[in-house]
């Protein structure tokens, strides 16, 4: 994958493939046993970055979809919503440039990386917002203080985890995962 995104080999689709490999083998070894032994899953990127990601770069959402489709549905997904300019400044204070990938410049919107990174990015946000909608995720303003966003966070976990105890009482199966 390194070697292919190196040097611009992977088409959109090929990209695509390639991440959900890695996700099926982190849902077989790394969510499901936790999951089947009644323990709580905190994932990090789930399914959606996919959704919102593959699409941007025009992958058919159907076919993204059908091919993410064992993913399970979180009991909570967290998305932190960041508006394009607060993103590129996080990440340019950080480091030198803008990485290739995450610019969009693979599906050619500008010559230059940050209008493609704002393009790009435009496309994702758009998409998780729709994403938001449809499967209940749970935004939160990523430009407040921090304190305060884990305030939010705990609440909803609290809300989710409030049966956790008496759930894995009644039934030793339980389980409960948790995306960001």
């Amino acid at each position: 994958m390194q070697r292919g995104k190196k040097k611009n080999l992977l088409t959109p689709t090929t990209f695509s493939l390639l991440h959900a490999v890695d996700f099926a083998d982190r849902l077989t070894y790394q969510i499901l046993p936790p999951l089947k032994a009644g323990m709580i899953v905190l994932a990090d990127r789930y399914v959606y970055t996919a959704f919102a990601r593959d699409v941007a770069r025009g992958v058919h959402p159907d076919w993204v979809r059908a091919v993410y489709s064992p993913a399970l549905r979180p009991d909570l997904t967290l998305y932190f919503r960041v508006p394009i300019d607060v993103s590129l400044e996080r990440l340019l204070s950080g480091r030198a440039k803008l990485k290739y990938h995450e610019a969009g410049m693979d599906v050619g919107l500008s010559a230059d990386p940050i209008e493609s990174f704002r393009i790009f990015q435009s496309r994702v946000l758009a998409i998780y917002d729709r994403l938001t909608v449809e499967f209940g995720m749970r935004p939160i303003d990523a430009t407040a203080e921090i304190p305060n966003q884990q305030k939010i966070v705990r609440a909803m976990v609290q809300e989710i985890l409030g049966d956790y105890d008496r759930q894995r009482a009644h039934a030793k199966n339980g389980s409960t995962l948790v995306t960001r």
